[in-house]
């Protein structure tokens, strides 16, 4: 679905908002010191983040048909603004803090669900930076942007499918869908 600018990066000022909202709820039970079993949580939130994004893009994005065709919209016209509702990630988000409450407890939902978000976000700032950002600086910051750039300019050009994970290429390294750089465009 193609958005506007205000609909397209309306996740990225929602999610930082409701972010500090999960650390307020959680310092207003337990004090000015986030506990070790919240941190560790949101660190296990943002590596499951690594492993659901490859998964979604590379399974839901490129093969089942209503989603490959959207995505196939961003792969013809990749600097548009084309992505889901935000009313997905919020129901996903939401699903996933009640499946965790549940089975464990409130804490660690919140941390985890956390840990999700923050890594929902910076695949959205950095699939957004390797589609429109100029990238000429000199920083560790623009070096790491680019060779993001570079991966995933291989998944959208390379007859072969892989560089499905756009933060890291660690899932596609794992489960044998990296490319290798150099590797021939398509026509």
């Amino acid at each position: 679905m193609t958005h506007s600018k205000l609909s397209y990066y309306a996740e990225l000022v929602i999610y930082p908002i409701v972010l500090v909202a999960l650390l307020l709820l959680d310092l207003s039970s337990h004090g000015f010191a986030l506990p070790r079993r919240w941190l560790l949580a949101a660190a296990c939130g943002a590596a499951l983040w690594t492993l659901a994004e490859y998964l979604v893009h590379r399974f839901l994005y490129h093969e089942v048909t209503i989603l490959k065709r959207l995505h196939g919209l961003h792969h013809a016209r990749p600097s548009a603004l084309i992505g889901s509702p935000m009313w997905v990630s919020i129901v996903i988000f939401a699903t996933f803090f009640a499946l965790v409450a549940e089975v464990t407890d409130l804490q660690i939902a919140n941390g985890s669900t956390s840990g999700l978000i923050l890594g929902y976000l910076l695949y959205l700032l950095v699939h957004d930076a390797v589609h429109r950002w100029p990238l000429a600086g000199q920083t560790r910051l623009h070096a790491w942007l680019r060779s993001c750039r570079l991966r995933h300019l291989r998944h959208h050009r390379d007859p072969k499918p892989g560089n499905f994970g756009v933060v890291t290429p660690f899932w596609d390294h794992v489960l044998g869908t990296a490319l290798a750089a150099g590797r021939a465009r398509r026509a």
